[in-house]
């Protein structure tokens, strides 16, 4: 328990809310946007997955290396991750329904442009284009989310989000291989492509901003679930100081959660990039079977994402510490993913193997629930959309890395299941090595409580009685 600063009459007061009005929380609308947001991520992941998916057909019509190919994986990731953090920044004074109409025009732009003129040129650029459109999205998604649910019930919706992400690719698979088996894999960009006019039609009426936000007044209802969130006397959620982001971005819980969720994401990019490829040459799955072990992953994942959420949910309200039940969860399933990835090189073809490769592509992956819900816990609301987007920022940056190094090992490589072999195991290590990173240095109770003291010392140097006899 924290110490409560007491103040005086003719001293600091607490802070009080601003004069705005904002809406009142529905629990409907809240939902309604989350699901929302849910299919927001399906169609995210969509758009990502469907190179990867369509990669054979693609790279024999288009006469690609596995080098040329790994570029194009990548090249979504080249603006994505400076995207990300500068609309994080800009989501502190933008309201996030308007930014996520601009999002979805770009992306859908991008899947016609290679539907319209399919080329190596038009792809890299579409697929840069498309990475500078998407890299808001999962940050924006969190921060959404918190402004419709207080910290003890984020875990749920947020892990939704990720489920939606994994759900896109899980859905995507078998669609997206159909159209290109059954027309062409140019069709499969223009059927993502419409998947975004839609939800852009959806989202204009449903979308809206939450009460649970800096801007106005709160209901009743929010002013009594933002008290139970007190700390120190000072309602960290409402208050309009921040803190120096040095001291939030330079935390040993904000780097663990980006060393934990970095790894997650490499893996994940190879999930998109690499995998079905992988299936369909060495294992000799052809597009359809490779297509289906892809929607395995993705439903591996969803079921981690869900048990993990309910997990931690019911752990934080029988008081386990959100280090243990938030931290020490996704940082222990990122570790024990790498070891299965490292596993699945040491097996024959099989079962087994595939088996291994559901789990290690897929239990690691709740670390992006948890690393939001981390953050959300020491950074103040004004400064939240901001973190989060600096949080997606770094780490979908191994989206640049991890698609041009895979392929670079592969096509190194005299043998390709040689070298698809070297490629896994190095994902295997980095997987592994981010985990025990985050078990290390992941305690959003000790960031918190700098935070709550640095308001405090800012709030008293501000508000002390000027000395009449000084002057």
């Amino acid at each position: 328990m924290f110490m409560k600063a007491s103040f005086d009459a003719g001293g600091a007061q607490p802070l009080s809310p601003a004069s705005k009005t904002s809406p009142e929380r529905s629990a409907v609308r809240a939902w309604l946007v989350s699901v929302m947001l849910v299919l927001l991520a399906l169609v995210n992941w969509a758009d990502k997955a469907v190179l990867g998916l369509v990669a054979v057909p693609l790279m024999k019509d288009l006469n690609l290396s596995p080098e040329q190919y790994g570029l194009l994986a990548s090249a979504i990731y080249f603006l994505f991750s400076a995207s990300a953090i500068g609309a994080g920044f800009l989501a502190n004074r933008v309201a996030t329904r308007w930014l996520f109409v601009g999002m979805v025009v770009i992306w859908s732009l991008t899947q016609f442009s290679i539907w319209l003129a399919p080329s190596f040129a038009i792809i890299l650029i579409s697929r840069i284009i498309l990475g500078l459109g998407e890299g808001p999205s999962a940050g924006l998604s969190f921060h959404a989310v918190a402004k419709w649910f207080k910290d003890d019930d984020r875990n749920i919706p947020t892990a939704l989000q990720n489920v939606g992400s994994f759900g896109g690719i899980a859905v995507a698979a078998p669609v997206v291989t159909y159209i290109a088996t059954n027309h062409d894999w140019h069709w499969a960009f223009f059927a993502v492509g419409v998947s975004g006019v839609i939800w852009l039609v959806l989202w204009l009426i449903i979308g809206r901003e939450g009460p649970y936000s800096p801007e106005g007044t709160k209901s009743q209802k929010v002013e009594s679930d933002l008290e139970a969130e007190k700390s120190d006397g000072i309602q960290l959620f409402e208050t309009n100081k921040r803190v120096p982001y040095r001291m939030l971005f330079g935390s040993r819980t904000f780097i663990g959660v980006c060393c934990v969720s970095f790894a997650a994401y490499w893996a994940l990019a190879i999930v998109a990039a690499w995998l079905p490829t992988y299936l369909n040459i060495t294992g000799g799955l052809g597009m359809t079977g490779s297509a289906n072990i892809v929607a395995l992953v993705s439903i591996t994942a969803i079921v981690f994402l869900v048990s993990e959420a309910a997990l931690t949910t019911g752990l934080m309200k029988r008081g386990v510490s959100s280090r243990v039940a938030r931290g020490f969860m996704s940082a222990g399933t990122t570790l024990t993913a790498g070891l299965f990835i490292l596993g699945s090189t040491m097996v024959p073809a099989g079962v087994v193997q595939l088996l291994m490769i559901c789990l290690g592509f897929g239990m690691g992956l709740v670390s992006f629930t948890t690393g939001s819900v981390i953050i959300s816990e020491f950074v103040p609301v004004l400064q939240r959309g901001a973190a989060q987007g600096t949080y997606v920022g770094i780490i979908t940056s191994a989206g640049v890395i991890a698609p041009m190094a895979f392929g670079a090992i592969v096509g190194a490589s005299h043998e390709s299941g040689s070298g698809y072999a070297t490629a896994f195991v190095v994902t295997g290590f980095i997987v592994a090595i981010g985990g025990v990173l985050g078990l290390l240095l992941i305690h959003p109770e000790r960031e918190l409580a700098k935070v709550i003291i640095n308001l405090q010392d800012e709030i008293s140097t501000t508000r002390m009685p000027v000395d009449s006899g000084a002057l």
